[in-house]
């Protein structure tokens, strides 16, 4: 159980291997958090998977998030956290496929989480890190991979762009 920042409980159940995880691509690589919980809930669950703030970066909220208002969703648009960062690099790992509207080719989707203790979602993501790692650009091979452009796009109603 956690305490959040305005006194409530609740139960957090991390995913298998999220340890493990953190350690991994903490290691290898720049790695921030992007949420789009609010800071009073988000903030003390990643003090309590990073007691002394020294395995992750920065950390984005909800207010670091656009809204999108046709859908009613908020996307994470890494232009915002990113200013001056080439994101041909950069990937966003997430559960709901609307957070990537902004930036569908550098999405990793991964599967929600339901306390399953054989999850190895986790595992699967570093192992495609470690993939990545060699790409100059990632964009092309998430791309292949997950198929967010054309999704998003065709959800938006637009044509995809090429």
């Amino acid at each position: 159980r956690i305490e959040l920042l305005d006194g409530d409980l609740v139960q957090v159940n991390k995913r298998p291997g999220l340890d493990e995880f953190l350690q991994t691509v903490t290691s290898k690589f720049e790695t921030h958090i992007f949420t789009a919980a609010m800071e009073v809930y988000a903030s003390p669950v990643l003090d309590s998977l990073d007691p002394e703030n020294t395995m992750l970066g920065k950390r984005f909220y909800r207010e670091s998030c656009s809204l999108n208002s046709e859908l009613g969703v908020y996307v994470k648009d890494l232009s915002k956290i990113l200013q001056d960062v080439d994101h041909k690099r950069v990937v966003l790992v997430d559960n709901n496929p609307l957070s990537f509207l902004a930036q569908p080719s550098n999405g990793i989707l991964v599967s929600n989480f339901y306390d399953s203790p054989d999850d190895i979602t986790l595992k699967a993501v570093v192992d495609l890190l470690e993939r990545l790692e060699t790409k100059n650009d990632v964009r092309p091979t998430l791309d292949d991979m997950f198929g967010l452009s054309a999704a998003l796009a065709e959800l938006q109603g637009r044509p995809q762009r090429m």
